[in-house]
C-alpha cells in the first residue's frame, strides 16, 4: 500500500518539475531573428537591374530595443556602408544591395541579433543569394544569303544558367541539322553563341534565346534575322549607272540641239544691206569731208 501511493507520489512530483522548468523557459525565451526568403526557401532571387533589400525580423520579445543587428558579408566581414556607399545600404535593420553582380552573389549574406547587454550572438539568419538570369541576343541582324549566320546569347545569372536556343517552333539544346551551338569557354558557359552555314533566304524568320537555371524562371530574348539575296548590293549599284547613263545621252543630245539651233539662227540673222557694211562706211567719210 505503502508502495501504491509512493508511485503516485513520484508521479506527480514529476509533472510539477516538469511544469516548473517549462514556465522558467518560458520566462527566459531568448528572440530570434528570421531572415525574410523569396521562394525558393533556400535562397533569395535577386535582379540584375534595379536594388535588392534583405530583410531580418526580429521577434520572441517585447524589448527589441535590447538588441541590435549586424550584416556580414561572408565569414569574416562586417558591413558598414557609409553614406556614399554605392553598393550597400542599411535602413531600418534592412541590408539594400545597391547592384548586383556575380562576386556578390557568390557570398553568403547573414544577420546577426546581438544582446546589448551581454554583446553576444543570440540568432542569426543566412541568405545564399540566386541571381535572376538575364539574356540578350547580339548579332548584326541582316545576312547575306551564302555567308555564316552568327548569334550570340549574352546571358547571365548565378548559378552559371543553361542556354537553349528556338527557331520559329522549333528548340533545341544540341546540334540540329544546319544549326551549330558552340559554347563559351571564357564565359563557361554552353551553347553560347547559334551558327548556321551558307544562310538560305529560308533561313529568315524568329530566333530565340532561353536561359533558366534550377532555381528561377526562364527568361528568353527574340530576334527576327533577315536574309538578302546575294546580288542585292548590285542591283543599286547598276541603277545608278544606268541613272547616269541616261542622264548623260539627255545632256548630250540637248547640247547638241541647242548648238545647231544657234548656228541656225547666227545665219538668217545677217541681211544683204548688213553685208556691205565696208561700201557704206566709205560713203559716210567722204560727206564728212
Amino acid at each position: 500500500m505503502f508502495f501504491y501511493h509512493h508511485k503516485y507520489f513520484i508521479l506527480l512530483f514529476g509533472v510539477i518539475l516538469q511544469l516548473f522548468v517549462s514556465l522558467t523557459s518560458a520566462t527566459n525565451e531568448e528572440p530570434v531573428i528570421v531572415g525574410v526568403y523569396n521562394a525558393p526557401p533556400t535562397g533569395r532571387i535577386m535582379n540584375y537591374k534595379g536594388s535588392n533589400t534583405l530583410k531580418c525580423n526580429i521577434t520572441g520579445t517585447t524589448k527589441p530595443e535590447d538588441y541590435y543587428v549586424q550584416w556580414s558579408r561572408g565569414s569574416t566581414e562586417k558591413l558598414e556602408p557609409k553614406d556614399n556607399d554605392p553598393h550597400f545600404e542599411i535602413k531600418d535593420n534592412d541590408l539594400i544591395i545597391k547592384a548586383i553582380n556575380d562576386d556578390i552573389l557568390k557570398d553568403m549574406f547573414s544577420c546577426a541579433l546581438y544582446s546589448k547587454a551581454t554583446k553576444q550572438v543570440v540568432s542569426q539568419a543566412n541568405f545564399n543569394l540566386i541571381g535572376k538570369p538575364t539574356v540578350k541576343i547580339v548579332s548584326q541582324g541582316t545576312f547575306i544569303q551564302g555567308h555564316k549566320i552568327l548569334l550570340e546569347c549574352q546571358a547571365q545569372g548565378y548559378p552559371k544558367p543553361h542556354i537553349e536556343w528556338r527557331y520559329e517552333n522549333t528548340t533545341f539544346v544540341n546540334r540540329l541539322g544546319k544549326f551549330h551551338l558552340k559554347d563559351n569557354l571564357e564565359k563557361g558557359l554552353m551553347n553560347y553563341y547559334l551558327q548556321v552555314d551558307e544562310a538560305e533566304m529560308t533561313d529568315r524568320g524568329e530566333y530565340a534565346c532561353r536561359a533558366y537555371n534550377d532555381f528561377t524562371n526562364s527568361t528568353e530574348a527574340i530576334m527576327y534575322v533577315r536574309v538578302k539575296d546575294k546580288y542585292a548590293a548590285l542591283w543599286p549599284f547598276i541603277g545608278i549607272c544606268a541613272e547616269v547613263v541616261v542622264l548623260c545621252a539627255i545632256i548630250f543630245v540637248y547640247e547638241r540641239k541647242r548648238n545647231k539651233a544657234e548656228l541656225d539662227e547666227s545665219d538668217t540673222d545677217q541681211s544683204p544691206e548688213q553685208k556691205n557694211t565696208p561700201d557704206h562706211g566709205k560713203e559716210s567719210v567722204r560727206q564728212r569731208k
